[in-house]
């Protein structure tokens, strides 16, 4: 009896069909020993159409697939490079960029958005974190391989001198209140030497918060005229009026005051040093790309790709 149960189950287990796999175990590529499997790619054309990973990507044609897998294979290579440069991103990056995002929505607005998506937080958290990966060491390659010399800044200065003239300009915070009786009080509290955060906390009641923002520095010309005559009037730390706004009642402090000068070489140095960089920092990163992909270790499976773009061209 116990050998016929053993023949009986193993024709069994013969006459069944094996079981599909899935994408995540279909490998489409591999750079340099690095697996792409067909989830990767399919994942890349959904976010390429804009669509979640989740919607089946159909109908992709030769050269959106090919695309797809030019993307991955480089950013492959660059994640490799990172590796071995040490690269790697904390969790509290993650988390800053994560908010970030969430600052766009209003509370739960990200988890709902991700939910309708069809992705759920750990997911687009772990995708988040190989995105701020790549882009750390795109910078990292690009940062080694592009440079300026300080004969380039001196010229690029003696050409610009005469624009290089700044008008008078002061830094300016908004605070922003639901109501004109707040904002009066929080004038007078200002006025008599409060700070501005510490009016913004005191006047903080349950789901009712003041709030405030740097405007930055601001020129004359950047603000409305009547604004701009009270402000550049108004010694530092000193507050405007009450201003009426769409959502609610405006204050505005000047944080600082700075004349109208003539920016000198060691002042405009940096900003032209980092202007020069940005275009290089992009074309060294190309090159270097282009070059490593050239002498990588690539194996397609054309057979897939070929299955996947339906054998269209």
């Amino acid at each position: 009896m116990a050998l016929a149960a053993a023949l009986a189950a193993l024709i069994f287990s013969c006459s069944r069909e094996p079981a599909p796999r899935s994408d995540a175990d279909v490998v489409v590529a591999e750079v340099n020993g690095a697996r792409i499997s067909l989830k990767d790619l399919k994942n890349e054309i959904a976010a390429r159409r804009g669509l979640s990973p989740s919607v089946p990507t159909k109908s992709a044609g030769r050269g959106e697939v090919q695309d797809a897998l030019r993307i991955l294979i480089e950013r492959a290579v660059v994640v490799s490079e990172g590796e071995r440069l040490g690269v790697s991103v904390s969790g509290s990056e993650v988390e800053k960029e994560i908010e970030r995002f969430r600052s766009d929505f209003p509370p739960g607005g990200l988890e709902k958005a991700l939910l309708q998506a069809g992705t759920d937080m750990e997911t687009w958290r772990a995708g988040l974190a190989r995105s701020l990966l790549f882009r750390k060491t795109a910078a990292a390659i690009a940062d080694s391989r592009a440079s300026v010399s300080k004969e380039e800044v001196d010229d690029v200065f003696r050409r610009r001198a005469k624009h290089l003239s700044l008008p008078e300009r002061v830094r300016v915070s908004q605070l922003l209140f639901d109501s004109e009786e707040s904002a009066l009080s929080a004038r007078k509290r200002i006025e008599e030497g409060e700070s501005p955060g510490k009016v913004v906390e005191r006047l903080s009641t349950g789901e009712i918060r003041p709030t405030s923002a740097d405007l930055g520095d601001v020129a004359r010309e950047d603000l409305p005229t009547e604004l701009a005559a009270e402000l550049f009037s108004l010694k530092e730390g000193g507050v405007s009026g009450v201003v009426p706004r769409d959502q609610g009642f405006s204050l505005f402090v000047v944080v600082r005051k700075e004349p109208a000068h003539t920016l000198s070489l060691a002042d405009a140095a940096p900003e032209i040093r980092e202007e020069l960089l940005r275009g290089r920092r992009e074309e060294a990163f190309r090159l270097w790309l282009r070059a490593q992909v050239g002498k990588s270790d690539i194996r397609v499976q054309e057979a897939l790709i070929d299955q996947m773009a339906g054998g269209g061209k």
